[in-house]
């Protein structure tokens, strides 16, 4: 939409489960590629930032289209403006919500939305997501890891760190019903004019971008990205480790170890920052640790 020049709010949701990487996310070093297709689970490379996803139905997606003039020149003053509709969304739904800069929403300290934003041709372009529900069993079997027995630590912290409506609200909530109040709190912030449907040619361009975005040459082009932790939302990060023998991981939030799986229980409450690790420990254990 925006490489043709339309602007405005597209709310959808996937028919088909699939993975979703970042524009700058390296596929070889954070995806176990050959698990996705075992699970015929396809993969997409995005035009936005933001980490790896799992989309699939029972997501509703918000994307915004807009004339650079209706944004902040400051990309954390967008995020700011932009997510308030979201929040008053989650409101209505009855759940409070707050802003964690610079990607998420929360609902009691646990990711419920998360979004990206990119320059495209003369737009802003705004994305998020709404999880009605969510599967962290599925999610953790994407990510590549230096052994398998790790994946525990990958599956507890996506439960314990993300949530969904679901798990807060008993009755239905439809795709219907959350996509009526996203247009209508985006409308209180944005001069909308009516409704139309998607135009023909912005569906053949939608296409023949999947069929590049799709690509193995766009699929595994080397970023230069390392990953060297695993985003589970911002600020919480989870750091796998092979270490003289030991396998383990540390769930890092904020800065300091708050979870240990594995041998190094000893490690927990410290900053994981490596001058600071030096301080109580060898350079050769903190290296193997920070590496």
């Amino acid at each position: 939409m925006a490489r043709l020049g339309y602007t405005g709010l597209i709310i959808t949701e996937p028919k088909e489960t699939f993975v979703s990487i970042g524009m700058l996310d390296n596929l070889e070093k954070i995806i176990d590629h050959q698990a996705c297709q075992s699970l015929n689970i396809p993969i997409i490379r995005r035009e936005t930032g933001g980490g790896t996803v799992l989309l699939s139905s029972e997501q509703v997606f918000y994307q915004l289209i807009l004339p650079k003039s209706l944004v902040p020149f400051k990309v954390i003053d967008a995020y700011v403006k932009l997510s308030k509709p979201v929040i008053r969304t989650y409101n209505r739904l009855g759940l409070d919500a707050e802003y964690r800069p610079i990607n998420d929403i929360l609902v009691k300290g646990k990711k419920i939305s998360g979004q990206a934003s990119a320059d495209i041709e003369k737009c802003f372009v705004f994305v998020g997501n709404i999880l009605i529900d969510f599967d962290t069993a599925l999610m953790s079997k994407v990510f590549k890891l230096p052994d398998e027995t790790l994946r525990i630590a990958i599956k507890e912290a996506l439960d314990e760190n993300i949530t969904w409506l679901k798990r807060h609200i008993t009755r239905l909530i439809t795709f219907e019903e959350i996509s009526s109040v996203l247009i209508d709190e985006f409308s209180k912030e944005l001069p909308f004019e009516g409704f139309s449907e998607v135009p023909k040619e912005a569906l053949e361009l939608a296409d023949k971008l999947k069929k590049e975005l799709t690509s193995e040459e766009c699929l595994f082009e080397d970023t230069g990205r390392k990953h060297e932790v695993i985003k589970i939302r911002e600020g919480v990060f989870v750091k796998n480790i092979l270490c003289n023998g030991k396998k383990g991981s540390l769930l890092i939030e904020d800065g300091i170890i708050r979870k240990v799986w594995g041998p190094f229980e000893y490690l927990l409450g410290f900053e994981y920052q490596k001058e600071k690790l030096l301080n109580s420990f060898s350079p050769e254990l903190v290296d193997c640790l920070t590496k």
